[in-house]
């Protein structure tokens, strides 16, 4: 425990009533090995798409294994600055999903946010089965989808435990296609994936031009894009800045669902599949544009009677590992330190509590000036003993976060006058 220096855990919750490196991102695939470029279970850093294809990852490795190694790391570009931090690792197309997120042996998942010695804010996760997959349905997802889902949130809690925490958008491989009999990502048996997105959406164009395997991806790239181009309080569903469709380079002109289906002929179902937390494209009338539907993880929606609320949101997980992060990042250097206590107590001397609750106020004080996060607040515990081991210093952080406009409801009426 001492080793670990500071630990910042979210609060419980009771009974339901930096800038440019906040885009650092990493993609998981499976994938083929490319001789004396890129081997599999090998960590690689880029920097563009350009970087990519000196790895012999370009347009024709995609054709010619049947795979979307290529093409995630294409959206990712197309949505984010260029030189944006981009780490990858290909892994063999026989190891289940649920496998590489829960990485026993620390060679897939693990190793890639390790090696990203704590850059990583978010990664996402890619399903490219080999030839002759099929899918096994269980409640509307593909088996190894649905098996994937609590295993990354496993590997939430391990990156949060070593002080690395990421979200993470997991492909919704071969969706079913049928909203009510889905399964419901906000209400799963057993799971609170509050880290965890599952992305079921894709460029119907660009799937119809793929094998009939490919035709059921999800563009997890293109996600991983657009939460790495946006302030980690932001919504990637932005219906005025998020607009995922290029008119002029024939990209995103139709929205799809991973079952292979426009996202307009389901039309019907878009309001279901919203409220069982599943992320996928849609258009809205009066512009012109694919944009996605909202920012959910498999997650129920949480608040407490003390009005304290669980991440069940992608921008509300990463406001709270930012958070995490900037406060460890500040208190760190305090590990050891040596400080006044009370002489009548042992307990905290009044200036060792300003000193302290002033430094965790100073560096949540700097995600509320880049507009981050509305207020914060530092309270230490007076009681906590600095004397006896393990001498911790028990501090308390609140924060309220930025809201998002699900919906506009107006009234409007024809009047004589005004």
């Amino acid at each position: 425990m001492a080793t670990k220096g500071v630990i910042i855990k979210s609060g419980k919750i009771g009974a339901n009533t930096l800038g440019g490196s906040d885009a650092v991102s990493a993609l998981l695939m499976h994938g083929i090995a490319v001789a004396a470029k890129i081997a599999l279970g090998e960590v690689k850093t880029l920097f563009s798409l350009d970087d990519a294809e000196a790895l012999g990852l370009d347009e024709q490795y995609d054709i010619d294994n049947k795979v979307r190694v290529w093409y995630h790391i294409k959206e990712f570009y197309r949505m984010v600055e260029a030189k944006t931090e981009l780490y990858i690792m290909l892994a063999d197309q026989t190891t289940d999903l649920a496998d590489l997120l829960e990485d026993t042996t620390g060679v897939h998942a693990k190793k890639l946010l390790s090696e990203g010695e704590g850059k990583i804010k978010q990664l996402g996760v890619c399903f490219n089965p080999e030839d002759g997959y099929v899918t096994v349905p269980v409640n509307g997802l593909d088996t190894k989808v649905s098996e994937a889902i609590p295993k990354a949130q496993l590997l939430y809690e391990w990156s949060h435990g070593t002080f690395k925490p990421v979200n993470i958008l997991l492909e919704g491989y071969h969706f079913g296609g049928d909203g009510a009999s889905a399964e419901d990502l906000r209400d799963i048996t057993g799971v609170e994936a509050t880290h965890v997105s599952l992305v079921i959406g894709q460029d119907y164009d660009y799937a119809e031009t793929l094998d009939a395997l490919g035709k059921k991806h999800g563009a997890v790239g293109t996600a991983l894009g657009c939460v790495a181009k946006i302030p980690v309080n932001f919504n990637i569903a932005e219906v005025e800045t998020m607009n995922l469709t290029d008119a002029t380079r024939g990209e995103w002109l139709t929205p799809g669902i991973s079952s292979h289906v426009t996202s307009k002929s389901i039309e019907s179902q878009w309001d279901t599949l919203d409220e069982k937390g599943y992320i996928f494209p849609i258009n809205y009338v009066g512009i012109d544009g694919a944009r996605w539907n909202d920012d959910h993880t498999c997650t129920p929606i949480v608040v407490d009677a003390d009005g304290n609320m669980n991440e069940h949101s992608i921008s509300l997980g990463r406001t709270m590992n930012k958070a995490k992060r900037t406060l460890r990042t500040a208190l760190l250097p305090k590990v050891k330190s040596t400080h006044a206590v009370d002489p009548s107590t042992g307990k905290l001397a009044i200036q060792t509590i300003k000193y302290f609750e002033s430094i965790g106020d100073q560096a949540l004080g700097r995600m509320e000036t880049a507009n981050e996060i509305v207020e914060s607040q530092t309270v230490v515990d007076p009681e906590s003993d600095l004397l006896t081991p393990p001498k911790e210093l028990k501090v308390d952080f609140a924060m309220v976060p930025y809201g998002h406009i699900g919906q506009i409801s107006g009234t409007i009426n024809l009047k004589q006058s005004l």
